[in-house]
């Protein structure tokens, strides 16, 4: 069996793409809003927040050969643990790394704190579309310019309003919307500053960063981590071909 390590767009096309080669898939979410997106149709779903030992505890349990990891570019510390986990159990690791798009005229940040001094010195509504696990990392010093965009599930509402932000300051919606979509919400709240993170074609970013641009709103983008991951692809059909290579490598 694969396990292809989900939550993402693009892990949903490779589990659909692997079971068309006639792989057995499971294909694991940590939330809840992860597994209805998931390809429930012949394919198992794990929906859980998983540690390092229960990730070998599943590699075990479901006898999973290859490990495909297609999580978020900005989920770190599950793609550590998972290469972590598939070295020592000697499990073959894939990882699949959506493409990266660079935007002309947007600003790039290593990490949060050069991000909030720079906003620190611009003025005006600021739209934080970075998901909500990293809200608070703003607040108090910019919590009264914030809005923030964050799905529709009740783990982001709750983070954001632990953060302090007030119902005036929530945007609750699916992650990628249309041009226009994008263009009606930075003008229906003022914006004057977009936050977003690194996270490629099919996280949205295009949408976002051109409405900014046609409205004259400053980009801010925080880069995504680099790890170094011992395979990486981000041509879908060439780790198909690979996973599948592998796969006929351990059965001989």
């Amino acid at each position: 069996m694969i396990w292809i390590i989900g939550g993402t767009s693009d892990a949903n096309k490779l589990a659909e793409q692997f079971r068309r080669e006639g792989h057995r898939v499971l294909i694991s979410t940590t939330t809840a809003y992860g597994s209805q997106l998931a390809p429930l149709q012949n394919c198992e779903v794990i929906e859980q927040q998983l540690s390092e030992s229960d990730m070998e505890q599943l590699l075990t349990d479901k006898v999973i050969s290859v490990v495909v990891d297609a999580s978020h570019p900005f989920a770190e510390l599950v793609s550590v643990q998972a290469m972590a986990v598939c070295a020592r159990l000697k499990r073959p690791y894939l990882r699949f790394e959506r493409g990266q798009v660079q935007i002309p005229g947007a600003r790039y940040y290593p990490d949060y704190d050069q991000l909030i001094e720079a906003l620190k010195q611009t003025s005006g509504n600021i739209l934080l579309t970075i998901g909500s696990k990293n809200v608070h990392r703003f607040c108090p010093d910019l919590r009264e310019r914030i809005i923030a965009r964050v799905l529709a599930v009740s783990k982001s509402l709750d983070e954001c309003q632990a953060a302090g932000l007030l119902a005036h300051q929530l945007i609750a919606m699916k992650g990628r919307m249309r041009l226009e979509t994008n263009r009606a919400l930075m003008e229906e709240y003022e914006i004057t500053q977009l936050v977003s993170k690194e996270s490629g074609e099919a996280g949205g970013l295009l949408e976002k960063c051109q409405a900014a641009q046609e409205l004259g709103i400053a980009v801010h983008i925080v880069s995504r981590p680099r790890l170094h991951y011992p395979l990486v692809f981000s041509d879908p059909e060439a780790l198909v071909q690979q996973l599948n290579e592998t796969m006929k490598a351990l059965r001989t």
